[in-house]
């Protein structure tokens, strides 16, 4: 007789726990798909109707597109209406205004939900695919394809639509053979014999429509320089003649309805400048008005506030002159620029045939004003908390439209750390005084040919104490006078010729001293010491001053010079002076001073994808000496890197330098103080930026780079630079995060995992064969988070 087969309990349970467990993720399944489906808001669509899920454009074409980019921006233009934006398939913003119904109430949740969370559907009906083919064509045509050709079709599923487009490009484009502007010369002289020489037309360029329009801007401009103040871009046209063969055009710039005023040249009569002028009544006529004749200016004033010279100094507009379009604004743009006007206006009235009277009005700003501040910083040391400021400010310090800021600021940060069995706590106090004059200040003459922007000369004195909670107390006062001028909208200029700095360390913890006490290069250059430093930056940044067009792609560049002690350090060794005993330095007032030279670079690279996508690179490179007076560079001026707006792999400033393994000075200490420096570091970042939905978007992204010492340091073996090794070295990590971008205010979350890491042993620093996600132990020893305010680049 066969006995039956004897179930345990345990395998009971373990049946049991499999049953649930595939019940549990089948469940689960089945309640994601639900939620997708319930929240396309696909359900909710009237008979009839259908949701309007985009468009697509494919071109066909023999041979290459050379203006594809050109197109695609000005194409994605005309694609109207956008369908509600998507989320995973889902459209929530759909799902949220259909499920409000109908608010009895304009505020409350209901009405929340509808207006802010949802968005009316945009259905099948609301587009016009006939209209928008029409555009596409006209986009085409305007870009020197005359002969393309668009259709359309259109796939419906279920309650959903889309629209397929597509262009047919069966022939190059049309190319310029010649310009004519003889037309000109009938009404304004010989205009045209220097037109071309500055022309943004040239000849074998591909035919565009935006091109043409920048030219008649650029001649309208020039003709109003010549004194025709009446002129305008709208009585221009350009004439294409394509009937000249080979797939080319002439061009012919004539007129279109141009009244006989935009044909005289006109000149300035009498020029007043209204001071004090008030927008609520015409203050020119009413209340008591003093006026004045300064160098053939009538200036009318209430309160003697400004030194008239400073006005009349940002006039570029003279009596009997012709008048000259970049004249008038030139004017404008300096007057603004001296920051004490709220308004500025120029207007211009007719005299005679040929004159025009001039009355320039300025509405000033309140002079002073208090400023409070409450707001959270995050810095590149991954320090966040929050920080109160306090300021004063006079916009007219000395009638000259000097700015004096006076600031008192105070900070608590808190730099937590996954593997610290407490955070680090910091706290800064600080006060600054600065004035600024709008023109430069100098015993000698500087050059400066722009006659657009308005140079600057700052002092500020400024006192600041850090405090890291149970490690030190730094005091810093820094004194500095400097210069600020723009060449261009797009290039800056920065210098300062002096900018001294005195630090102060104090307060030392046990801890503290004994980490300075196993690392000289640290204690060396956290020392009391003096900055006699002299500094350079140049910025270039293609974002800016572009008026006309979207660009797709943007440079921002950013290069500085750093210089310290060189003119003391010579003076004292040409004087003999007599160095310390201690480590055979010279002094000033009994403090050694720092002698170095350092220079970094900042160079990022953004591409539109389209409106919602962009890709974003960085590369950084810096490099600092110290010599004569000093074998290390001063803390605040070495390079670190981990971090917020670095690596995000790798915790703040705990990278490097080269292959030192920090580890090895934390095995008895698990709260040690994370602080890595270098002399050298390179570091590039590659980010995807991307929408989600609304404010919320998200990205991809990886880092690379390291720091590296010019001197070895017994304390951080294998930091040292070597061209034979330092590529060898370099930390790799990525990882993908959150941004909350309000435009005026970015909340980031980065989350980041290393790749490769620079301190393990050669062959073993690739580490991406190790990587777990689903390991809680992987993810608490290698998942590191980073919130921050702002991009990290």
């Amino acid at each position: 007789m066969k006995s039956k087969p004897h179930t345990t309990h345990h395998q009971k349970d373990s049946v049991y726990l499999g049953l649930c467990k595939f019940l549990c993720s089948r469940s689960c399944l089945l309640v994601w798909i639900i939620t997708i489906t319930a929240c396309t808001g696909t359900r909710f669509i009237p008979e009839g109707k259908y949701l309007y899920t985009g468009a697509d454009l494919k071109f066909k074409h023999n041979g290459g597109i050379p203006n594809r980019s050109q197109l695609e921006t000005e194409i994605e233009a005309v694609m109207k209406p956008a369908p509600n934006k998507s989320f995973l398939g889902m459209r929530p913003t759909v799902w949220f205004y259909y499920i409000a119904g109908t608010p009895k109430k304009k505020k409350g949740l209901r009405n929340f939900i509808k207006t802010k969370l949802g968005r009316p559907p945009v259905f099948l009906s609301d587009v016009s695919p006939e209209r928008t083919s029409l555009n596409l064509k006209t986009v085409l045509q305007n870009n020197g394809y005359f002969e393309a050709n668009v259709e359309f079709a259109v796939t419906k599923k279920s309650k959903t639509a889309a629209v397929d487009y597509t262009a047919y490009i069966i022939t190059p484009p049309y190319r310029i053979r010649d310009i004519h502007y003889e037309r000109l010369d009938s009404v304004y002289g010989n205009l045209s014999t220097g037109l071309p020489k500055e022309s943004l037309l040239k000849t074998n360029d591909i035919y565009k429509l935006a091109t043409l329009e920048k030219e008649i801007k650029r001649v309208a401009e020039t003709v109003r320089d010549s004194g025709f103040y009446y002129f305008s871009s709208n009585y221009l046209i350009f004439n294409a003649d394509s009937s000249v063969g080979k797939r080319q055009v002439d061009l012919y710039l004539g007129f279109e309805n141009i009244p006989d005023q935009a044909k005289k040249v006109y000149r300035l009569d009498t020029i007043t400048i209204v001071n004090q002028y008030q927008l609520t009544r015409d203050s020119t006529t009413r209340g008591k008005y003093a006026t004045d004749t300064i160098e053939g200016y009538k200036y009318r004033y209430r309160r003697n506030d400004f030194r008239p010279e400073i006005i009349l100094n940002s006039v570029n507009l003279h009596k009997d002159s012709l008048y000259r379009r970049i004249d008038h604004e030139l004017t404008l743009s300096r007057l603004t620029d001296l920051g004490v006007f709220k308004f500025v206006n120029i207007r211009f009235t007719p005299k005679g045939d040929s004159l025009l009277r001039v009355r320039i009005l300025l509405t000033p700003l309140l002079k002073k004003s208090l400023r409070f501040e409450v707001q959270i910083n995050s810095k590149s040391n991954n320090f966040v908390g929050p920080a109160v400021t306090a300021s004063f400010i006079n916009r007219n310090f000395l009638k000259g439209a000097e700015l004096f800021q006076f600031q008192i600021n105070g900070a608590y940060e808190v730099q937590a750390n996954a593997k610290q069995q407490s955070p680090v706590n910091a706290y800064e106090l600080g006060s600054e005084a600065s004035l600024t004059i709008p023109r430069f200040i100098s015993p000698f003459h500087i050059p400066y040919s722009s006659h657009r922007y308005m140079p600057q000369t700052t002092m500020k004195v400024g006192f600041k104490l850090q405090n890291r909670v149970d490690y030190f107390l730094l005091n810093s006062l820094n004194i500095a006078y400097g210069y600020s001028w723009r060449e261009t909208a797009k290039k800056n200029h920065t210098l300062y010729p002096a900018d001294i700095t005195f630090f102060q360390l104090g307060n030392i913890s046990e801890l503290f001293e004994s980490r300075l006490q196993n690392d000289p290069y640290l204690q060396r250059s956290l020392r009391n010491q003096f900055i006699l430093g002299s500094r350079y930056t140049f910025t270039y940044n293609s974002q800016t001053g572009e008026q006309d067009e979207r660009k797709k792609d943007n440079i921002y560049f950013a290069g500085s010079l750093d210089f310290s002690g060189n003119l003391a350090y010579l003076t004292q060794r040409l004087a003999k002076s007599k160095e310390n005993a201690s480590d055979k330095a010279y002094e000033i007032a009994g403090r050694p001073y720092s002698q170095y030279s350092r220079a970094d670079v900042d160079l990022r690279y953004y591409h539109d994808i389209d409106s919602k996508n962009q890709y974003a690179v960085r590369f950084i490179a810096g490099a600092g000496f110290a010599y004569g007076n000093a074998t290390t560079m001063p803390y605040v001026k070495q390079f670190s890197s981990g971090g917020s707006n670095s690596i995000r792999a790798f915790r703040a400033r705990s990278v490097g330098p080269g292959s030192f393994d920090i580890r090895t000075l934390q095995n008895t200490n698990t709260n040690y103080f994370i602080d890595q420096t270098g002399d050298i570091k390179l570091e590039t970042n590659v980010e995807y930026r991307f929408g989600i939905i609304g404010y919320l978007k998200g990205a991809i992204f990886a880092d690379a780079g390291n720091i590296w010492l010019v001197r070895s340091d017994t304390a951080r073996p294998g930091g040292e630079f070597a061209w034979n090794r330092f590529y060898k070295e370099i930390a790799v990590g990525t990882g993908l995060g959150l941004r909350l971008d309000a435009s005026f205010f970015v909340l980031r979350l980065d989350a980041a995992f290393p790749l490769r890491i620079p301190y393990l042993p050669e062959n073993n620093r690739w580490v991406i064969q190790n990587v777990n996600i689903f390991n809680s132990r992987w993810r608490s020893n290698n998942l590191i988070f980073n919130i921050a305010i702002g991009y990290p680049f």
